[in-house]
């Protein structure tokens, strides 16, 4: 599994722990540094997701509100609602990963975090946002050489990026 891959893992756990008890970023970031076996690239890459939604969460709610149509947020399997926001946070925010990355991942992770039925709730959902803040990018964007830019200039290189069947 790469590091793209477990470091969204360990945001959604991340997310959860602090949507569950209120705690702050600097908290859940202590507590799951703590772990024996943590992939500490993966931890570090996941701390920028979670620092990222943390620092949206009223555009992500807003926006998940909106395509969540007859859905209210506080409503929402737990494990659903963190991963929509992780998922539109890298939508709208870290538009060099591909579309189809993120949403593919999020469906891969449901599966293993959640049940079966959230595949098609977060699809419904994570589609509908494309259509909106990636309007332009159509199917899959030919791979970056090298490196990949993300937010505040921490770079992963190409390899870190999941295989498209993972």
């Amino acid at each position: 599994m790469g590091v793209r891959r477990r470091g969204r893992e360990y945001a959604l756990q991340m997310l959860y722990a602090m949507d569950l008890t209120g705690y702050q970023p600097d908290q859940v970031f202590a507590g799951f540094y703590a772990l024996q076996d943590l992939n500490r690239d993966a931890f570090y890459y996941a701390r920028r997701l979670v620092d990222g939604v943390h620092s949206h969460l009223e555009e992500i709610d807003t926006a998940l509100t909106r395509f969540a149509e007859n859905w209210k947020i506080h409503r929402m399997a737990a494990v659903d609602r963190n991963l929509l926001r992780l998922g539109l946070y890298e939508l709208i925010y870290v538009t060099e990963i591909p579309f189809p990355i993120v949403i593919n991942e999020a469906l891969e992770i449901v599966k293993e975090f959640g049940d079966q039925e959230g595949t098609q709730f977060l699809n419904g959902i994570l589609d509908a946002a494309r259509k909106e803040y990636r309007k332009d990018e159509i199917g899959s964007r030919p791979k970056a050489k090298g490196k990949i830019s993300l937010p505040a200039d921490e770079e992963i290189s190409e390899k870190d990026e999941p295989s498209e069947d993972a």
